[in-house]
């Protein structure tokens, strides 16, 4: 769990940190908060490049007959007095900033091992281990707590706090001290957690704390729930609710941004170029720049928005039901391209294969983000201790909750599901969170678990409707309605 805060001013104290020398030689010693703040994410940069420097070697055809590229090698060895040594201008940063890229350089890679083996397990692209941090993917670094050493919070109002980082000069550079501070000052919109580390993006002037996620005290309601997520509505409930993104607000971002995109396809046009490829590779313009930056804010915004949307009907989810089931989606291998489609009779030519309707399904389920709720939903279901089960979708959009009947024809259109056996008619994502529902009831297994077996169970088309009047709590007890457990 992380909080996120905006960054107001930053100021240094005590000592006046020293940063190196410059080309002649000089040294360098400030007390400007840009250049200090700026030093600190480039050494933290120059010390996580430092570990991955061995990381970065490949073993050819050690997996039989794929010949895939195995990730060998390991971390480097030297340690922060080695590297201050070496190195004179980060000898005045911090060591728990340099400690922390040890911490996440492990991490990070160990993370990428463990995804590229689950990748090759089910038939996907392994994927490309994590490389170098670049200047160009911005200015950050990471502080350890250790408790309480590395940084400690001073809150002065309601609204505001600050992050003190303390550090020390090498020998030799203490004409004014050996010790300095930084003082982070932002803005208190909601309480500080108990942190492990904090992470300062100085490119956003954002302030990150990270704290294990707290255990969330959930009061029994008895109340089960099957989640169908989708684009058109971003989840429908078997309760008969559609939730939706806000798709005002979404929609009026959507338009800015196309209309900044045209003005960048103006920039073009009016170049002496032939195509985009071009007219970046000899550089843009300044105006094409300020375009893109006003772009990538807009997207942004966009993902702020749908992600706190996401966050705060999860918890109401959580809140409200003891059981939630959803399906076990592959949003990878949905969004996939249609394959082209030769002509017969027409060598070197194609047939229609429906690309431009899937690019813009694809567009909207990576902006649904349907694989990041249903991950939100999970790890808050097991903080607060309540059962969250991910069964198979086969079938569940074309068999009758009423009845059983399975048939590609019952969903006649994306919003009406009309069933050819007891003419039942109503909502299709609704139907289809019922048979999802009825489908988690059946489960034998009441642990909760997002396991592999789960996941990949062939439970077969639904049948008719289950009885969902109780369900299984983390314990194996039956709640029933009202919260009294049998």
């Amino acid at each position: 769990m992380s909080r996120k805060y905006k960054i107001t001013r930053v100021e240094i104290t005590g000592a006046t940190p020293y940063l190196g020398h410059d080309r002649n030689g000089a040294p360098i010693r400030t007390k400007d908060p840009e250049q200090v703040m700026a030093w600190l994410c480039g050494a933290w940069r120059f010390r996580f490049n430092q570990h991955r420097s061995n990381r970065c070697r490949y073993l050819i055809g050690t997996t039989g007959s794929t010949g895939l590229l195995e990730p060998i090698g390991s971390m480097d060895r030297r340690s922060n007095a080695d590297t201050r040594h070496d190195h004179d201008w980060i000898g005045a940063v911090p060591d728990l900033i340099l400690t922390s890229t040890w911490m996440m350089e492990r991490k990070e890679w160990a993370a990428a091992v463990e995804r590229r083996r689950t990748n090759r397990e089910h038939g996907r692209k392994p994927g490309r281990m994590p490389g170098f941090k670049r200047l160009r993917q911005g200015r950050r670094f990471t502080c350890m707590s250790n408790r309480g050493k590395g940084y400690r919070v001073v809150k002065y109002s309601r609204k505001h706090a600050e992050a003190i980082i303390g550090g020390t000069d090498p020998r030799g550079w203490r004409d004014d001290g050996a010790r300095y501070q930084i003082h982070i000052h932002f803005r208190l919109s909601r309480p500080v957690p108990e942190s492990t580390s904090i992470h300062v993006d100085w490119t956003h002037r954002t302030i990150s704390f990270t704290a294990p996620i707290e255990p969330h005290h959930h009061q029994p309601t008895g109340a089960m729930v099957g989640v169908d997520v989708g684009v058109v509505h971003e989840a429908a409930l078997s309760d008969g609710r559609l939730l939706d993104l806000p798709g005002k607000r979404l929609r009026h971002i959507e338009n800015r941004i196309n209309g900044l995109q045209r003005a960048q396809a103006r920039c073009v046009r009016e170049s002496p170029y032939d195509n985009t490829r071009d007219y970046l590779r000899k550089g843009p313009s300044n105006r094409y720049l300020r375009l893109r930056k006003q772009i990538n804010r807009l997207n942004a915004c966009k993902t702020r928005i749908i992600t706190d949307w996401q966050h705060k009907t999860s918890r109401r989810l959580v809140d409200d039901h003891d059981l939630i089931v959803m399906e076990a989606l592959q949003p990878a291998n949905m969004s996939r391209k249609p394959r082209p489609q030769a002509d017969p009779d027409r060598p070197d030519h194609w047939l229609p294969n429906g690309r431009n309707a899937k690019r813009a399904l694809n567009r909207g389920m990576r902006e649904a983000s349907l694989g990041r709720f249903r991950t939100m939903v999970e790890y808050k279901s097991h903080a607060a201790g309540i059962t969250f089960l991910a069964v198979n979708p086969a079938y569940t959009s074309q068999t009758c909750h009423k009845c059983g009947h399975v048939a590609a024809e019952n969903r006649e259109s994306q919003a009406v599901f009309h069933c050819h056996a007891c003419h039942w008619e109503g909502n299709a994502d609704v139907n289809a969170a019922i048979n999802i529902l009825d489908k988690g009831l059946r489960l034998n297994d009441p642990s909760g678990r997002d396991t592999s077996e789960t996941r990949n169970r062939s439970v077969g088309p639904c049948g008719g409707q289950t009885d969902r009047t109780a369900a299984p709590s983390r314990r194996g007890a039956i709640i029933m309605p009202g919260g009294s457990r049998q």
